[in-house]
């Protein structure tokens, strides 16, 4: 037992991102103890307080011959927060109780002092003699955890750095592929815990914003107040989007906003309402900071280059004609500007 238990941390601390850590979190519990099921849910936004989105999910179970297997749900679903979910979200302490299939253990998940989630074992026997086990491996992960996600992270805004943004992009486009493909109205139907719902017309968007003659800025007030700068907007960004959206300073004054999916009208009112809540900041020393935006939908087939370079294109066009503005590829290509 100890040489599985030592296998497990070491390939667990082996990860190089932490949605690898999230899913080696899961794996290694699953082997740890008599686990049939393992989901790790991720607290939202106060505008979604009223459910955790799953982003892992692991079932186990025995074949007929008595092999171990292995299925993993596909991410995205939303569960409603219910009274013991809500105890383990405020208590900050596991919560056991009684399930249909066994027993449910919700342990809260930290960062830093903060709940950011919490996790769910359930056995069809008492995981009593497994508490101090799973509780070591939990802390693990939460340690590393934070060493992985300082590395994720740019060190001015806090913001995710262009390192990641190709795994984030691309784990997102996995989740959009399986919900395009999913009848969600026959889930609903059943029961079953919703997924955001994505209809015909909704689409992730990614966004690029640039702060406009941003150098000038540098030049004439220095570089500490163009850090104050970058900061202020990256602040900005953290409290006007939502928590499923994806942030990221890419360097300099450029910064990347992956929408989650919704309508092209939505979208087009959500980057031009950040436009203008910048614009109309009172900055410190200087009238006035604006910034140009440009955005291009997601479709569950792109490649994350073609998107940014699609995205960048109308930045470029939002820049050459007049700045403190927000322009949309397909729209552009549409009118053949």
């Amino acid at each position: 037992m100890s040489n599985v238990i030592l296998k497990s941390i070491i390939e667990m601390t082996g990860q190089r991102d932490v949605d690898s850590l999230e899913c080696s979190l899961v794996a290694t519990l699953a082997e740890m103890a008599p686990i049939h099921e393992a989901c790790l849910y991720r607290r939202l936004s106060q505008n979604d307080a009223k459910a955790v989105e799953e982003i892992i999910c692991l079932s186990v179970s025995k074949n007929d011959v008595g092999e171990t297997q292995y299925f993993w749900h596909d991410p995205g679903t939303l569960v409603p927060i219910d009274s013991n979910l809500e105890k383990a979200l405020s208590v900050k302490n596991p919560v056991l109780y009684q399930v249909s299939s066994g027993i449910r253990l919700l342990i809260p998940m930290s960062c830093e002092g903060e709940i950011i989630g919490v996790l769910s074992l359930e056995s069809t026997q008492g995981l009593s003699e497994y508490k101090a086990l799973i509780e070591g491996v939990v802390k693990i992960y939460e340690n590393y955890s934070i060493i992985l996600n300082e590395s994720e992270r740019d060190k001015l805004t806090g913001l995710l750095n262009r390192r990641t943004f190709d795994n984030k992009l691309s784990r997102l486009l996995k989740i959009q592929r399986v919900i395009k493909e999913e009848d969600v109205s026959s889930e609903r139907k059943k029961g079953k815990p919703q997924r955001r719902y994505l209809g015909p017309d909704s689409f992730a968007w990614l966004v690029i914003l640039d702060v406009d003659h941003f150098k000038r800025v540098n030049d004439t007030f220095g570089h500490v107040y163009g850090d104050e700068v970058l900061l202020t907007l990256s602040q900005k960004m953290t409290s006007t989007f939502r928590s499923s959206d994806l942030l990221f300073r890419f360097g300099g004054e450029e910064f990347v906003i992956i929408l989650e999916p919704i309508p092209f009208e939505m979208a087009q009112k959500t980057v031009d309402r950040f436009r203008r809540l910048i614009a109309e900041h009172p900055f410190s020393q200087i009238d006035q900071i604006t910034i140009s935006l440009g955005f291009s939908r997601i479709t569950e087939n792109d490649y994350p280059q073609t998107v940014l370079e699609n995205a960048d294109k109308a930045l470029y066009y939002a820049k050459e004609h007049g700045r403190n503005c927000a322009h949309n590829y397909e729209l552009l290509i549409e009118k053949g500007e």
